[in-house]
């Protein structure tokens, strides 16, 4: 892969060589309540220390505590004392000066601390909270002890993650609405920029360049200074080496132009931000070097930098077609990856949309980093016939889908050629955002991503369905529409199973037929359809509906219409369905084979059974019922407001307020179905859900609101109660072997001493359950002894007889779970200070009655092997 893919395949490139390799290193990440007193749990703190046992120093991000610099809390108050009158647009320019010195004051109390530590700044930023240090062991032990530090995070490398793609996607029936770009810019952070390119000509109107020379020639920076950083015109220039290509290619998908050939925002600009670096270590490269590789640092810098151009330039997206590894969480992946997310979250808030690949490794339920950060718009790849790319990483949180095979762009040297990945998926999402921010009506990015999301092509994969963006819909979903404000509630049965789809945004679905589910969805159109896909597994496809739109019903009967066969695009509402047949009706609510046993379905329904003509043989069957709304006034029906209801955790004290609208003014509240988690209560009157949960899990129930006339509204809810987080104890562990000792605690080795006259100490923590301490011992005239205490919060543990021992090496004996049983005890020789020892054992004095153990048959052992276990409830 590291070769010039221009020479390998002709005409082709393989794009996004994004998640094809592993970062070198995982990332450090800790949370508030880890702060004190150690910034880093055990197991943080060891990963860290082997990997400075692999370097002398490691470069690390540093996030900062902005709550405990009291430089900031004294800016805090000093604005705070101001009371003078200000223009909104003054205010919130005192608050980012604000920002900007409680960052600014922060770094520097960070820096006075690490003064005396050897560690070496290496980059402030300004905007965020954040640092970058070089730094050693004794650095290490500095930053993890002071309150001044949120996250630590190794600095790692990540990896570079138009035939006219732009034609399935819709971008001619976008450029007809005025959806191409104009007047806005897209920031590319990528491997630069061939500015001069045809395709890209006067397109590119700022550049920088974030790259990073690293010492004892791992890596060089490619800016056109040679320094770290640069900014000015010319400085995103493409490097020279192989996949120098991959920035120009991105930008081209985004923004490019020609006669023949255009990007999807064919009018954007584009920003330039070079952040890869030139790697020179042969094991990094594979054996080829030099390769591409971007450090966090650096493209967060470049992040930095976009948020610094909002007011300059009109962005509303940034593209990042780079990643490394796999999460399958976003919680997981923001833990890890502490500063992508806080940064991603910044320009979040700012209004621009961070677009991230998802990666290539095919995973079918990970999404690499920084793709898979909270608030990243994260993409996959789509084939030319709209199936997810067998590359393409996805979960359950992937964003959106766009083509990402065999697209044709521009590449180095003023040519064009064709490439595949996720790198190139995102820039069309990238180049979506662009395009329809440049309507007239001129919708943000919560409008923009919605819009995207809801007018997407449903792309199955496996048990997964995704979107894959339809920038054409998006365009007229974001047109102005008349003004309709009416709810609409469906209570649907199908056998066995069903997905049932409004306006073509699939709403969920079914597989028990027996219990009735009920949707509400807000209609803000004339012109709607309910589609319904009926899946059965002997022939009855059939359904019952009964809907109820602003207080007017409709049920199904044979106004629905009826297909048994699969056409592209069915659930759409622009979908032409005359040629379809009338619905076949079977019979009301009661009719045998399903009686009167479907739950919470109204006895008096006049709803009826519905299927095709030819019933027996189709067992999948498609439904459309059209719905026409009235752009008139209506009462209002009850509506309980929808929420996602706040996770809570067993023993803590949980509280969420339900509401509903329309209707009287009064409701009762009350839990028709499912089950509330114990511990916790539904006040009938205030909607109040409140108590204390005692047992963890996933919580389904439905509630329903009834006002004074009687009118009613239900609505399905999900709780998750987290189980209690378990209690940590810290253990101070003090050792001395005579001559010297290999110490281990749970498996990991935690270090070792050659003088048996000055002890040694580690501080460990104690985990639920079962802790091993393993020592082994050697000496040079047969006698290998050992004495130790263990300080811990329940008491001290001392060396005695209750140690086990073993004269023979088998595999696994330092491990947690090695089985001890046949083990001998020790034995014990004599308490502190016997011969021949005596008191010579430096941090052992005060030993809480420690004594010498060996094996019984002292005089031959030279190599003796101890374990001690110690259980924690």
């Amino acid at each position: 892969m590291k070769n010039d893919l221009l020479d390998r395949f002709t005409g082709y490139f393989v794009g996004c060589l994004c998640v094809l390799f592993a970062a070198n290193s995982a990332a450090i990440e800790l949370t508030e309540a880890e702060l004190q007193p150690s910034v880093l749990s055990a197991k943080q703190h060891e990963l860290l220390v082997s990997q400075l046992q692999k370097e002398d120093t490691i470069r690390v991000i540093v996030e900062l505590n902005l709550a405990t610099n009291h430089g900031a809390s004294a800016l805090q108050s000093d604005s705070e004392g101001a009371t003078t009158e200000t223009s909104a647009e003054a205010q919130e320019q005192a608050n980012e000066q604000f920002a900007l010195q409680a960052i600014a004051s922060a770094q520097a109390n960070l820096q006075a601390t690490l003064n005396q530590s050897g560690a070496v700044l290496k980059h402030s930023f300004t905007h965020m909270p954040l640092v970058v240090y070089d730094i050693d062991t004794k650095a290490l032990s500095v930053l993890e002890k002071s309150s001044q530090v949120k996250s630590i995070q190794i600095d790692q490398i990540r990896q570079p993650s138009l035939a006219q793609s732009t034609d399935i996607i819709g971008t001619e029936n976008a450029y007809e609405i005025g959806a191409t770009g104009a007047g806005q810019t897209v920031a590319v952070l990528d491997s630069g920029v061939e500015s001069d390119h045809p395709f890209l000509s006067a397109k590119v109107v700022s550049e920088a360049c974030f790259s990073t020379n690293r010492s004892s020639g791992f890596s060089d920076s490619v800016c056109p200074s040679g320094n770290n950083d640069e900014v000015a015109q010319g400085a995103a220039q493409a490097c020279d080496f192989s996949g120098c290509y991959h920035g120009t290619h991105v930008a081209g998908i985004v923004a490019g132009s020609s006669e023949n050939l255009h990007g999807v925002a064919k009018d954007a600009d584009i920003i330039a931000i070079q952040v890869f670096s030139k790697i020179l270590d042969n094991d990094y490269c594979s054996g080829s070097p030099p390769c591409l590789g971007a450090y966090d640092s650096d493209v967060i810098q470049g992040l930095e930098r976009v948020y610094a151009l909002r007011n300059t330039y009109s962005i509303p997206a940034v593209n990042i077609s780079l990643g490394a590894g796999g999460y399958l969480t976003q919680s997981a992946c923001d833990s890890a990856n502490r500063s992508y997310a806080s940064a991603v979250s910044k320009l979040n808030d700012a209004g621009i949309a961070v677009v991230i690949a998802s990666g290539n490794n095919g995973y079918g339920n990970k999404i690499s980093a920084p793709g898979c950060v909270s608030n990243a718009v994260s993409v996959g790849a789509t084939t030319d016939s709209d199936g997810v790319a067998w590359f393409t990483n996805k979960a359950d949180f992937l964003t959106l889908l766009a083509p990402g095979t065999s697209i044709q762009s521009s590449v180095l040297g003023g040519k064009y050629g064709s490439a595949q990945g996720t790198s190139m998926a995102a820039p069309h999402v990238a180049g979506a955002f662009a395009a329809l921010a440049s309507l007239e009506n001129t919708p943000d990015k919560t409008q923009i991503l919605s819009a995207l999301l809801n007018t997407a092509k449903a792309v199955d994969s496996g048990s997964l369905t995704f979107g894959r963006i339809a920038i054409g819909a998006a365009a007229e979903n974001l047109m102005p529409q008349p003004e309709i404000d009416q709810q609409l509630s469906i209570r649907i049965s199908v056998d066995n199973s069903e997905e049932l789809y409004f306006n073509g945004v699939l709403l969920g679905g079914s597989g028990d037929w027996k219990t009735s589910k009920l949707y509400n969805v807000n209609v803000t159109q004339v012109d709607n359809v309910l589609a319904v896909k009926a899946m059965d597994v002997d022939g009855l496809a059939a359904l019952i509906a009964q809907l109820d739109l602003d207080g007017q019903p409709f049920y199904s009967d044979e106004n629905w219409k009826v297909s048994t066969e699969f056409v592209d695009g069915w659930q759409q509402t622009d979908f032409d369905d005359s040629q379809w047949q009338a619905a076949s009706t079977y019979g009301y609510y009661g009719v045998w084979p399903w009686y009167k046993k479907v739950k919470w379905w109204p006895s008096s329904s006049q709803a009826q059974w519905l299927w095709s003509d030819a019933r027996y043989d189709d067992n999948t069957v498609y439904f459309r019922y059209h719905i026409t709304a009235s752009d008139e006034p209506a009462s209002e029906p009850v509506i309980i407001n929808a929420q996602a209801l706040v996770a809570g955790q067993v023993g803590e004290a949980y509280s969420v307020t339900l509401s509903a609208s329309g209707g009287s003014e009064s409701f009762v509240w009350s839990v028709v179905s499912g089950g509330l988690p114990s511990g916790l209560s539904l006040d009938e009157q205030s909607g109040e859900l409140a108590g204390t949960p005692n047992a963890a899990g996933e919580f389904v129930f439905t509630v329903e609101a009834t006002d004074t006339t009687g009118e009613q509204a239900q609505l399905e809810l999900n709780l998750s109660i987290a189980a209690a987080p378990m209690t940590s104890e810290t253990a101070t562990i003090t050792i001395s072997v005579d001559n010297f000792e290999d110490t281990y605690f749970n498996g990991v080795f935690l270090g070792s001493s050659t003088n048996w006259m000055y002890a040694k100490s580690y501080t460990v923590e104690l985990v639920s359950g079962r802790n091993v301490l393993a020592v082994k011992a050697q000496d040079v005239d047969g006698i290998a002894a050992l004495i130790a205490k263990i300080e811990t919060e329940q008491g001290v543990i001392v060396s005695d007889s209750d140690w086990k021992i073993s004269t023979q090496t088998l595999e696994g004996w330092n491990s947690q779970d090695f089985d001890d049983s046949s083990w001998d005890n020790a034995t014990a020789y004599g308490a502190y200070g016997a011969q021949p020892w005596r008191s010579r054992v430096s941090r052992l004095n005060g030993s809480a009655g420690a004594k010498w153990i060996w094996s019984a048959d002292n005089d031959l052992d030279n190599l003796v092997y101890f374990r001690l276990v110690i259980e924690r409830p």
